[in-house]
């Protein structure tokens, strides 16, 4: 097919004086020059204009060099020529530059006879050249192909060509394929404008799902796989489409299926709250009240055993035994439901952290930065029971000295870390064993619309980090 388009010759590299005269010997009808400032304006006209020739004036040998290679390095401006201008001379640098990709050159001082035909005959070459290639890629892409393929144009996304998988796949006619342009067929216009920027940067796309909808308006999921070339000497990109709408179903089955099971798990977890919460008070007030009354009618039989000691020595176990039991009480309605918890999640912490080092011999403090955070009882909760778990882990796994929990809030996320100096382990080996300690507080900070890392090493202890989202004016001043 014959050029229809202005040829293009990129100047770089050079000064204002010998791209004048340049300039002055190029102009001619049908010849667009573009005259580049720099190194980097050089890459991106000749990824832009795809040129048919690019001049380089090598007065600064090691700049213009790296940049000949760096062209020779780009899947876009590869195969464009480049003539460099030398002064007489540089026999070095003309070895050089051979060696970094260029395909001729001239000497200065210019002579316009010389620089015109070397021109022309390197335009000549690379019109052949992408002649060569328009005809040996049009084979690959017949009729015969299973996969829906098809040809647009860049950047436009004219339709140049389309295979019968492809017009059967998108519902078009095969008289209108001509008259198309692909992007009518993207459900999000940005997408495609994305992914444009990223084959252009790239050169090619492999592996892009993208939701398209076909003419008749259904929708479906699509993979994408693109390269940049040539079609009839126009910038094209060549794309293949495989419809993946029965896998992308399964996926969403499977993601609305865990979101189900998250829910689910939240709404037992939040039933089991409540019943520990309603067992805890059921304990601290009825239980606790009988133990109390009791105690009261053993203190009221001493005074009237004064003469007896058998019998006193007798209510004084007794009444020892039942402030063993109110303390057993206290403590196991503390663990089913910290009141501690009523008074917000700092005084909550501050309970735990105490009852941890007495119960353990284990140093642990809280550092509290910012305001009290104002949290839902179930996030308090939620938040509560992570940390637990937390230290439950370092006593029975760490043989910790100190523990270190730090809960900060402000702006928009709290932020709560628990770290001890402990033996430390590996956390991608404790998942692929099904730690389940683990496995529940991360959980428990996604119903509470929260994140959890763990950072550990083998002999450097671990901190739990967990970030919540705080909604606005949920602190307290």
């Amino acid at each position: 097919m014959t050029h229809t388009l202005p040829r293009t010759i990129v100047l770089g590299g050079g000064s204002s004086a010998d791209f004048s005269a340049i300039t002055e010997a190029l102009t001619q009808p049908g010849v667009r020059l573009l005259i580049a400032r720099d190194d980097a304006q050089v890459l991106a006209l000749s990824r832009a204009a795809l040129p048919d020739l690019i001049l380089l004036d090598a007065g600064e040998a090691h700049d213009s060099l790296a940049l000949c290679r760096e062209l020779k390095s780009d899947v876009l401006a590869r195969d464009i020529p480049v003539i460099l201008v030398l002064s007489s001379g540089a026999h070095e640098t003309l070895r050089a530059g051979y060696a970094a990709g260029a395909a001729d050159h001239v000497l200065k001082p210019l002579c316009v006879e010389e620089l015109t035909a070397r021109v022309h005959t390197q335009m000549a070459l690379s019109a052949l050249r992408r002649e060569h290639v328009a005809q040996h890629a049009k084979p690959s892409i017949d009729e015969s192909s299973p996969v829906a393929l098809c040809v647009t144009a860049m950047p436009g996304g004219e339709l140049l060509y389309a295979n019968a998988p492809l017009r059967q796949l998108l519902r078009i006619d095969e008289g209108a394929s001509t008259h198309v342009n692909i992007v009518e067929f993207y459900v999000d216009r940005a997408v495609r404008e994305q992914l444009i920027r990223h084959l252009t940067s790239e050169g090619k796309l492999l592996g892009a799902e993208v939701e398209m909808r076909r003419r008749d308006g259904t929708r479906f999921w699509a993979l994408a796989n693109a390269r940049i070339a040539t079609y009839e000497d126009v910038p094209a990109a060549y794309v293949g489409l495989c419809d993946i709408s029965g896998r992308k179903r399964i996926e969403q089955d499977l993601e609305r299926s865990r979101d189900q099971q998250r829910e689910l798990l939240g709404y037992f977890d939040c039933a089991g709250e409540d019943e520990r919460k309603r067992s805890a008070f059921q304990i601290q007030d009825e239980v606790g009240q009988l133990l109390t009354a009791l105690k009261m009618d053993v203190s009221l039989l001493r005074m009237r055993l004064s003469d007896d000691r058998d019998a006193i020595s007798k209510t004084e176990d007794m009444r020892a035994l039942v402030e063993s039991s109110i303390r057993m009480v206290r403590s196991v309605a503390s663990h089913l439901r910290p009141a501690a918890l009523n008074f917000g999640i700092v005084s909550a912490l501050e309970w735990l952290a105490e009852d941890f080092s007495r119960r353990h011999g284990v140093a642990c403090d809280l550092q509290v930065e910012g305001n009290e955070p104002v949290l839902s009882d179930m996030r308090a909760t939620a938040l509560y029971r992570i940390v637990e778990s937390a230290l439950d882990n370092v006593a029975r796994h760490a043989s910790a000295q100190h523990v270190q929990m730090q809960l900060a809030s402000g702006g928009e996320t709290l932020a709560l870390r628990v770290h001890d100096d402990g033996r430390g382990f590996d956390p991608s080996a404790a998942t692929a064993n099904h730690a389940y300690g683990l496995l529940g507080m991360t959980e428990r900070a996604r119903l509470i619309d929260g994140s959890l890392q763990i950072d550990s090493r083998p002999g450097e202890g671990t901190t739990i980090s967990i970030h919540i989202p705080l909604d606005e004016g949920s602190t307290l001043t």
